[in-house]
C-alpha cells in the first residue's frame, strides 16, 4: 500500500545503513498483521484512513526508529544528571563572579552604572546558555562511552562534604557570610577534604575562565582588547590591551592545562606524587605570569613598578595612606592584589614538595 510504503521509507531513513533492511521488514510484517486483523474484522478492505491510524497506533518514525537505534535515548542520563547539575552550579558562581568584577571595572572606568548592570546581566544571560550547552555536550558524550569516568562510582564519603558549599540557597550563603561558628561543617572543614570534588569544581571554574579568556563567553559587552580601562583619570586601556595581546596564548595554554590537570587529579585522586608534581609545574606557571604582569608587562610600567624592592614600598605606602587617611589608591589596590597572587603559588609549591617528598596528602587521610 501507499501509505504504507511511505511511512516504511521515513523510519528508514533515521536508521543506520547495517541492519536497516531486517528492520524494515520486520516493521513491515507487524503493519501488515494489524491491516489484515483489522479487515478480517470489518469483513472489507480498509480506506486510506484507517490505515492511517494503525500507521498512528504503531508511532511516529522517529520514535519507532529510535526503539530500534543503539545507544541511550537521552542527552544526560539520571546517574550522570547530578554531576551535569553539580558542574553547571559551580560554573554559574563563577560566572556571577566574573559578571559583578566586569560590572564594577566598567564602573570604575567612567561607564553609566546602569549601562554597566544591564551589559552584564545581558552578558550573564548568554554565557549561562553558553555554560548550560557546554555542560551538556559534555554528558552527552560521557554517556555514549563504554566505560563512564571513575569519579562517578568510586568515591568516597569524605569527598562529599564540599559539595554542600554549592548549595544556593539563603541559609548556607547566611552561614558561609558568618563568622564560622555557625557555618556547616563542611564549609568549616573543607581545607582537610579529599582533593576530588575541589578537582571536579575546578575544571569547571578553569573552563569557563579559558572560553572567558578566548572570547566564546563575552563579559562587560565588549571583548578586552577594546576594553576602555580609565581609573583615577590615568588611562590603562592601551597598557591593557598590550598586556593581553602578549599573554592570550600563554593563558590559553596555561588555562587548559589546568583543566586536564583537574579531570586527572579527579578521576586519579590517589596518585599523590604525580599530582604534586603537576601542582609545582602550574604554580611556577602561575609565578611566573604574575611576576611578569607586575615587573616587566606594560601594566607594570604603568603602575610604576621597577622591582620587587618597588613593589614592596608600593605596597607599605597603599597600606599605611589607606589606614592613616582612608583613601585608597586604586592603582595601589591593583599593586596589592598582583602581589598577593604571587604568594598563593609559592604557598602552593610549598604544600606540594612535602607531597612529593612523602608521598602522602593528609586530604586523604581525614
Amino acid at each position: 500500500m501507499r501509505l504504507i510504503d511511505r511511512y516504511l521509507a521515513a523510519v528508514a531513513a533515521q536508521l543506520p545503513a547495517a541492519g536497516r533492511d531486517d528492520v524494515v521488514a520486520e516493521l513491515r510484517d507487524d503493519i501488515m498483521s494489524r491491516v489484515e486483523a483489522r479487515q478480517e474484522a470489518l469483513g472489507r478492505d480498509l480506506t486510506e484512513d484507517e490505515v492511517e491510524a494503525i500507521l498512528r497506533e504503531v508511532g511516529h518514525p522517529l520514535v519507532v526508529a529510535a526503539r530500534f537505534g543503539s545507544g541511550p535515548q537521552h542527552l544526560v542520563g539520571p546517574e550522570l544528571f547530578p554531576w551535569w547539575m553539580f558542574g553547571v552550579k559551580v560554573g554559574l558562581i563563577v560566572l556571577v563572579g566574573i559578571t559583578i568584577f566586569a560590572v564594577v571595572i566598567k564602573a570604575l572606568s567612567g561607564q553609566d552604572v546602569g549601562q554597566a548592570v544591564g551589559q552584564g546581566f545581558a552578558s550573564l544571560f548568554s554565557g549561562a546558555m553558553t555554560l548550560i550547552g557546554v555542560a551538556t555536550a559534555a554528558a552527552y558524550i560521557i554517556e555514549r562511552q563504554a566505560e563512564k569516568p571513575s569519579f562517578i562510582t568510586n568515591w568516597r564519603v569524605q569527598d562529599l562534604g564540599f559539595f554542600e558549599v554549592v548549595r544556593l540557597d539563603a541559609e548556607s550563603f547566611n552561614s558561609a557570610l558568618g563568622s564560622g561558628a555557625g557555618a556547616p561543617e563542611s564549609i568549616r572543614k573543607s581545607k582537610t577534604m579529599s582533593p576530588v570534588a575541589r578537582a571536579v569544581s575546578s575544571a569547571v571554574a578553569f573552563t569557563v575562565l579559558t572560553a572567558w579568556w578566548i572570547g566564546a563567553i563575552r563579559f562587560g559587552g565588549l571583548p578586552m582588547d577594546e576594553w576602555v580601562v580609565e581609573i583615577a583619570g590615568v588611562d590603562y586601556s592601551e597598557a591593557v590591551r598590550s598586556t593581553v595581546a602578549m599573554i592570550f596564548w600563554p593563558v590559553v595554554g596555561l588555562g587548559v592545562a589546568r583543566v586536564l590537570f583537574d579531570l586527572f587529579r579527579a578521576a586519579h585522586p590517589r596518585a599523590v606524587r604525580m599530582t604534586a608534581v603537576g601542582d609545582i609545574g602550574l604554580a611556577l606557571a602561575n609565578l611566573a605570569l604574575t611576576a611578569w604582569l607586575l615587573l616587566r608587562s606594560p601594566i607594570g610600567e604603568v603602575l610604576d613598578i621597577s622591582g620587587l624592592a618597588s613593589v614592596v614600598e608600593r605596597v607599605r605606602e597603599t597600606i599605611e595612606s589607606g589606614i592613616s587617611t582612608g583613601v585608597w589608591s586604586l592603582s595601589g589596590i591593583v599593586v596589592v592584589i598582583l602581589a598577593t597572587f604571587l604568594l598563593e603559588p609559592v604557598g602552593r609549591i610549598l604544600i606540594s614538595v612535602v607531597r612529593l617528598v612523602t608521598g602522602r596528602d593528609r586530604r586523604l587521610e581525614t
